[in-house]
């Protein structure tokens, strides 16, 4: 296996600590694979689409992980956008042999303000399922960063997991880290 290229937004950086704190450098360090961090903060899947060819094909990677669509949510980017952007990073990938992994987006984590909170969870629901769809259509596979730091009991992100609303703590990319990390491991046994 070549390398691992991880496309992503602020979530894949490591926002607000940096990428050695990042799921990304967690998973390389746990299961030796080369994963490269190129998460932008504040992307939008339009703009890891307009930058698919420079940071992905080019530099051809075995893998792709696509984590993508917190910020579409908070920008309004409507549902059908994001799928149309997903589709095309996964369509430019399959064409030039890389395997595209698509990664469900985190919950989001409730603080004490409202800030229309409602409706960027119920987007990133939205975009969720659209990915989920994407994947069964495509027969891909599939990174959930979603169920592991949710709290079933609210509905929310776990508090322990959470920064601030949108952006994991220490302990919520470790748990980002170690759920990557039993997916690789996974998938190299299926390779």
């Amino acid at each position: 296996m070549r390398n691992v290229i991880c496309l992503g937004d602020s979530l894949t950086y490591g926002f607000p600590f940096g990428p050695k704190a990042s799921w990304v450098e967690l998973a390389a360090k746990t299961t030796g694979l080369a994963l490269v961090n190129r998460g932008i903060n504040g992307e939008t899947t339009g703009d890891m689409l307009s930058r698919f060819v420079k940071d992905v094909v080019q530099k051809n990677p075995s893998v792709v992980v696509i984590l993508g669509g917190t910020n579409d949510a908070w920008s309004g980017v409507p549902v059908s956008e994001t799928r149309q952007n997903m589709d095309a990073m996964t369509e430019y990938a399959l064409t030039a042999n890389i395997r595209p992994v698509i990664a469900l987006p985190p919950p989001i984590y409730r603080q004490l303000s409202g800030r229309g909170l409602e409706i960027v969870v119920h987007r990133l629901e939205n975009y969720r399922e659209t990915f989920r769809n994407l994947v069964r259509e495509q027969k891909l596979v599939m990174i959930d960063f979603y169920t592991p730091l949710m709290d079933a009991d609210t509905g929310w992100g776990k508090e322990e997991y959470f920064y601030d609303d949108a952006h994991p703590s220490l302990a919520g990319y470790r748990k980002m880290g170690e759920t990557a990390t039993t997916f690789f491991k996974k998938q190299l046994h299926h390779q």
